[in-house]
C-alpha cells in the first residue's frame, strides 16, 4: 500500500438522456435546443375480439439547454480558488471553481463530444475581470445581475473552453498500470461508478479560468453562461432569439462598440499579493559566468618519476586537468575552452593510436609485479630494462582493481600477446594519471581506517559463521534421524508393518500420502482410532 495519491481526470461527463446527442458543436441546423429521438410502445387490448393492437410511436424530444437555467444554487459549489475577499492570492496561480455534482458543467451543453470523444465545451465558464474591465448593470425584469464586459481580450476564446473544465476523481480509474489516457468511455465510466458507490465525495467537477493574472491588481471571479441562449435567458430575454443552440455568449459580439451584457451565477473577490512564491524566487536567479578552473586541478605530468616517460605534449603545456565532483556545463564554456577541455580528455590519443608511451611504460611497471611471481627475479629486470642491481626485485606500483575485475596484468599478457579488452574500465582506472590519484585518495583512506573496516567486516563474518554453525548442526540432525530410521522404521516396517505403523502415530498429522495426511488416510478407514492410541501404544510396547 503506497501513501501517495492517485488521481484520475475526465475531459466531460454527463449522465442519462444527454448522451444520446448527436448534435456537433457549433452545428447551426439546431436552433434553440439539443433534441433525441425516443420511442414508445403502445399496446391496446380490444374490447371485443381477439386482436392485440401495437404501435410504435417515434418523435424528436428537446431536452433542457441552457436557455433553460436563470439560476445556480450556491449549495452546488463546494470551493472556489482564492477564497473570497483573500488579499495576497498568488498571480501565477489559476483561480478555479469546484462542483460537487460531477457532470454539471456539461449538463445542459446542447451537443456531443468531438470525433475523438475527448472535447465538449461547458455550458458554464469562469471569467476572471480586474477592476476598471467591467460595470455593473441593472437589467429590469432579469432574474440573475449582470456586468457590461468592457474589454473583451479579457474573455476566453470560446472553441478553447472545452479544455478548462475537467472531472476530478481521488481514485486511479485506469484498466492497468500501463494505461495512461483511454477514450472508452465506456469502459471508464463503470469504474467511476464503482468508486463513487463506495464514496461519493471521491470525484468533483472543476472550471479554471486560464487567464494570467498581475500582481497587486483587485479581480473578481465571475461563473457565467457560455451559450448564447443562456445569456439571454439569465437578462430575461427569449432564448429563442439565439443564432444557433451552440452560439458563444460574447464571441460573435467581439469588436462592437457597446459592451454585452453577461449575467451571472455566481462571483467572488479577491487580490493578487507580491510574487513571492517558489516561482518567483527562481526567476530571481541570475546566471553568472563560472571560472574555467572552478572543479578542475592542474596535474604536472612532466617528470612522474618512478622511471616512467613524462607526458610532454605541446598542446597540454605539460599537465592535466584533475577533475572532481562539480564539472562545468559545456554550454558555460567558450568554443575555446570547451576545444581545451577535450584536449585534455583525449591527451591519450591526441599524439597517435593508443598506447601513449606514458601508458605502455605504466603497464610494464605494474606488470613487473606478475611477472616476479611466475620468472626469475633477474630474467623479469632484464626483460623490464633494469640494468643496476639486476638480482633484486623492484618495489611495483599496484594494479588498482585487480580483484574486482580478476585481471593480472594490463595491456600485455605473459607470453607478449595482447590483453583484450584493453580499453575496459581497469585499463582506465590504472594508466591515466587523472585516475591513479583519484584511486590513490581512496587507498589513503582505507589505509587510514582499515582497523574500523575489519571490524565491521568481523561482525559480518560473526553472523555468518553462526549461519553456517547452525546450518551444520541442522545438516548433522538429518543424517542422524535418517540413520535411525533405517535401521530401525525400515527394519521394523519389513518385520511387522502393523507395529511400525502404531509406533510412527505422533508423526502421521505430518506426513503426507496421496496430497492427504496419513492421519487423515486413517480417519477414513475402518482401522479404529484406539488401535493407534497412546494408551494401546504403551500397553504393547516391547517389555511394556
Amino acid at each position: 500500500m503506497t501513501d501517495l495519491g492517485t488521481y484520475s481526470f475526465l475531459p466531460w461527463l454527463r449522465h442519462g438522456i444527454a448522451n444520446t446527442v448527436t448534435a456537433a458543436d457549433f452545428d447551426r441546423s439546431v436552433r434553440a435546443r439539443a433534441t433525441v429521438g425516443v420511442e414508445l410502445q403502445l399496446t391496446g387490448e380490444p374490447v371485443r375480439g381477439s386482436t392485440t393492437l401495437r404501435q410504435t410511436v417515434r418523435r424528436d424530444v428537446q431536452i433542457f439547454g441552457p436557455g433553460d437555467v436563470v439560476g445556480l444554487d450556491a449549495r452546488a459549489i463546494v470551493r472556489v480558488e482564492p477564497r473570497n475577499l483573500v488579499t495576497a492570492y498568488e498571480p501565477n496561480y489559476m483561480p478555479h471553481v469546484e462542483f460537487y455534482d460531477e457532470d454539471l458543467p456539461w449538463r445542459y451543453t446542447p451537443a456531443a463530444p468531438d470525433g475523438s470523444r475527448m472535447r465538449l465545451r461547458p455550458w458554464i465558464a469562469l471569467v476572471v475581470l480586474a477592476d476598471g474591465e467591467f460595470q455593473e448593470r441593472a437589467v429590469q425584469g432579469a432574474p440573475l445581475s449582470a456586468i457590461a464586459v468592457l474589454d473583451p481580450s479579457a474573455l476566453p476564446p470560446a472553441g478553447d473552453l472545452w479544455a478548462w473544465a475537467h472531472v476530478h476523481v481521488n481514485r486511479d480509474l485506469a484498466r492497468s498500470a500501463r494505461e495512461m489516457r483511454s477514450t472508452d468511455m465506456a469502459a471508464v465510466l463503470p469504474r467511476l461508478r464503482s468508486a463513487l458507490a463506495s464514496n461519493p465525495d471521491l470525484a468533483c467537477s472543476r472550471i479554471v479560468c486560464p487567464r494570467r493574472l498581475s500582481a497587486n491588481v483587485g479581480y473578481e471571479a465571475f461563473v457565467v453562461p457560455v451559450f448564447e441562449s443562456g445569456r439571454l435567458a439569465g437578462l430575461g430575454l427569449d432564448p429563442a432569439l439565439a443564432p444557433y443552440a451552440t452560439a458563444s455568449a460574447w464571441e460573435e459580439y467581439r469588436g462592437r462598440p457597446v459592451p454585452e451584457l453577461l449575467p451571472v451565477y455566481h462571483r467572488w473577490r479577491f487580490r493578487t499579493g507580491e510574487l513571492q512564491d517558489f516561482e518567483s524566487l527562481v526567476r530571481l536567479l541570475q546566471p553568472k559566468p563560472i571560472d574555467p578552473r572552478v572543479g578542475v586541478r592542474p596535474l604536472d605530468v612532466q617528470r612522474p618519476g618512478s622511471g616512467l616517460p613524462g607526458i610532454l605534449s605541446p598542446r597540454l603545456g605539460g599537465i592535466l586537468q584533475l577533475g572532481g565532483a562539480l564539472r562545468i556545463p559545456d554550454e558555460s564554456l567558450s568554443a575555446d575552452e570547451v576545444a581545451r577541455r577535450r584536449a585534455f580528455d583525449v591527451w591519450a590519443t591526441s599524439e597517435g593510436r593508443p598506447p601513449h608511451p606514458f601508458q605502455q611504460a605504466m603497464a610494464d611497471a605494474i606488470n613487473l609485479a606478475d611477472d616476479y611471481a611466475h620468472v626469475p627475479v633477474p630474467d623479469a629486470n632484464a626483460a623490464a630494462g633494469i640494468g643496476e642491481q639486476p638480482d633484486d626485485p623492484v618495489v611495483t606500483m599496484p594494479l588498482y582493481g585487480r580483484w574486482h575485475a580478476l585481471q593480472q596484468r594490463l595491456l600485455r599478457e605473459r607470453d607478449g600477446t595482447p590483453v583484450r579488452p584493453d580499453d575496459n574500465w581497469v585499463a582506465d582506472l590504472n594508466l591515466d594519471p587523472r585516475h591513479r590519484v583519484a584511486a590513490g585518495f581512496g587507498t589513503r583512506i582505507v589505509q587510514e581506517n582499515q582497523e574500523s573496516y575489519m571490524d565491521a567486516a568481523w561482525r559480518q563474518v560473526g553472523d555468518v559463521l553462526a549461519a553456517n554453525a547452525a546450518i551444520r548442526r541442522a545438516q548433522l540432525a538429518k543424517l542422524a534421524a535418517g540413520g535411525l530410521y533405517r535401521r530401525h522404521l525400515v527394519t521394523l516396517g519389513a518385520a511387522d508393518p502393523g507395529r511400525a505403523f502404531a509406533l510412527t502415530a505422533p508423526l502421521h498429522a505430518r506426513v503426507l500420502d496421496s496430497g492427504a495426511t496419513v492421519r487423515h488416510r486413517r480417519g477414513a478407514s475402518f482401522l479404529p482410532p484406539v488401535m493407534t492410541a497412546a494408551p494401546l501404544r504403551r500397553a504393547l510396547r516391547p517389555r511394556g
